[in-house]
């Protein structure tokens, strides 16, 4: 891979990483992709394993 393909690749992980984990979302109540899931995760309930 060239410097040129590395360079793009380098700039779409670094969108892909903002726009999950930083950009707030209004139809998420102004929270992150990543930080909606979290706070639903936390919110179910536990199973115990078996």
């Amino acid at each position: 891979m060239d410097e040129s393909g590395r360079q793009a690749k380098d700039e779409i992980m670094a969108w892909m990483l903002w726009y999950n984990r930083v950009r707030l979302h209004s139809t998420l109540a102004y929270v992150s992709p990543m930080q909606f899931e979290e706070n639903w995760l936390a919110g179910q309930p536990r199973q115990a394993s078996a």
